[in-house]
């Protein structure tokens, strides 16, 4: 409605012609400087003294932001900016309606690149509030001077603030080193743990190329070792290299296999229980329950120890009086990348305990020491994690996220509804075009935010299935009796009536007996 030349204050409607016009000859004042100057200032300016007070009611209900932000750079190449908005204006519904919107850009430092952009949303119940935006953004390379961070009005022309973030005095992290190499190396048959007993262990031939290249370390030497690859790269049986190598070598060693899960913990018991357990005495492959008194029990006299962190935790700490927690020589501990989340503080107890028991032990001229097994996705900064670990760069196996036996395809679809409700609707359709374009009939994974969700997703997909292709979820192998039957034993009235087409959901807040079935 208005060119940029002329004067900010013709967006407001009761500003008269011939003022406006005395406004924008006064082209030496920049807009910025209006809002320092005082009524009769304004009305000097105009040469309408009258017109001074509306003027200078009008500059201060000019849609204006004070910013100031606060960077950290995670990585060397994502930066995280809180960037704090001030509403500098007098917030007047009749004049602003009840939402001001903003868009916040951030620049390289020739004003070329876009490198971020989002909205943001000025509510007149909070005009008077500080408000807090938080985003991340790429690091150029080589490191710009300035970054500029641009608020600009969606509605109103000239209402612009502009923050320069400067990389003057900023640290980055050092660079991590780079992943470890997968060789290409002859895959190792299984006949080389020489052992017939842990030959009949596995129902394959050879290694793949992740164990065949891990095997060297684990299986033929005591040093402590981190293996960090991709999910299903086999590190477990990496940890069963290690476990062998201490029932063939230590016949009074103990391995102690640490979870951050009781999920994980209960099914690497189930596994190591049905095949270790074959070629051990009863017993002598056990899973604490938590329980001080019976897990003391199960310890003295097992071989093989599964176990969550916490429970671990709670029978470690007085290991000075346990003979059984000093009597460990193998430390194996799972899904270290959880050392970021909940489980990591307690990770890093136990971890840092056994360490210390493993120096203790040394000191003392014992020759049983603690070996330290840690098992990770690929880490960035692995080798940090192998330093406290007590693990030299030999032991150090950081693989790649991109070395996976079986190829990971990722696609991604973008959803722009701002109200999380409406985009959860949105995306209903498209997960179940998704679910049918990719997974060829075999089973398929869907991550929903909540409880709710998880429901209301089933029922979706159960619904447009049928009204679609009039058929359920269920193989041409699955007999619909025993499906029906399953589902008459469930005690949640929407997982009976999804089940029977093929369709489950799992979620925190279920009843035990479902959660099994």
């Amino acid at each position: 409605r208005i060119w940029r030349s002329q004067s900010p204050l013709r967006q407001f409607k009761n500003v008269p012609e011939i003022v406006a016009r005395k406004l924008e000859r006064k082209s030496d004042i920049e807009w910025a400087r209006y809002s320092d100057l005082t009524p009769s200032d304004l009305g000097e300016l105009v040469g309408v003294p009258k017109m001074g007070r509306t003027l200078h009611k009008l500059v201060h209900q000019f849609p204006k932001l004070e910013l100031s932000a606060h960077v950290q750079p995670i990585t060397r190449s994502i930066l995280r900016v809180e960037l704090n908005l001030v509403p500098d204006f007098e917030y007047d519904i009749k004049v602003h309606g009840y939402v001001q919107l903003f868009h916040v850009i951030v620049e390289d430092v020739d004003g070329q690149n876009i490198l971020h952009h989002e909205m943001f949303l000025l509510k007149s119940t909070g005009a008077q509030d500080e408000h807090t935006v938080v985003f991340t953004v790429s690091i150029m390379d080589p490191l710009p001077p300035t970054y500029f961070i641009r608020v600009i009005s969606d509605r109103w022309l000239h209402s612009e603030s502009v923050l320069p973030v400067s990389f003057n005095k900023m640290i980055l992290p050092a660079k991590f080193y780079p992943p470890t190499e997968l060789l290409d190396l002859q895959p190792l048959p299984i006949s080389v743990l020489a052992e017939g007993a842990l030959t009949k262990l596995y129902s394959f031939n050879e290694f793949n190329p992740i164990q065949t290249q891990t095997f060297h370390h684990l299986f033929k030497t005591d040093k402590n070792c981190l293996i960090c690859a991709p999910a299903g790269s086999g590190k477990s049986a990496c940890a069963e290299f290690a476990i062998m190598r201490m029932l063939v070598n230590d016949p009074q060693g103990k391995c102690v296999y640490v979870a951050p899960k009781e999920e994980t913990a209960a099914n690497t018991f189930a596994d190591w229980n049905g095949r270790f357990g074959s070629i051990l005495r009863p017993g002598q492959v056990a899973q604490l329950s938590g329980e001080t008194a019976p897990d003391l029990k199960l310890l003295a006299e097992a071989k093989i120890v599964v176990c969550t962190a916490k429970q671990w935790d709670a029978i470690s700490r007085r290991w000075r009086q346990r003979k059984g927690v000093q009597a460990v020589t193998l430390f194996i501990v799972d899904d270290l990348h959880f050392l970021g989340g909940d489980a990591g503080p307690t990770l890093e107890v136990i971890i840092s305990r056994m360490r210390f028991i493993g120096t203790q032990k040394q000191q003392k001229g014992d020759d049983k020491l603690v070996r330290m097994v840690g098992l990770s996705a690929s880490l960035a900064n692995a080798r940090e994690v192998g330093e406290w670990m007590g693990v030299a760069s030999k032991g150090l196996f950081n693989f790649s996220p991109k070395v996976r036996p079986i190829p990971l395809e990722m696609y991604f679809h973008s959803f722009d509804q701002s109200n999380f409700a409406s985009r959860l609707m949105a995306m209903a359709k498209p997960v179940y075009n998704a679910v049918m374009r990719h997974s060829d009939g075999k089973p398929t994974i869907i991550f929903v935010p909540s409880r709710r969700q998880a429901q209301l997703s089933a029922i979706d997909l159960m619904t447009y299935h049928q009204s679609i292709d009039g058929e359920t979820f269920l193989g041409s192998g699955a007999n619909p009796d025993e499906i029906a039957e399953v589902a008459a034993n469930l005690r949640e009235p929407a997982l009976q009536q999804v089940v029977a087409s093929g369709i489950g959901f799992l979620h925190d807040g279920m009843v035990e007996s479902d959660w099994e079935k």
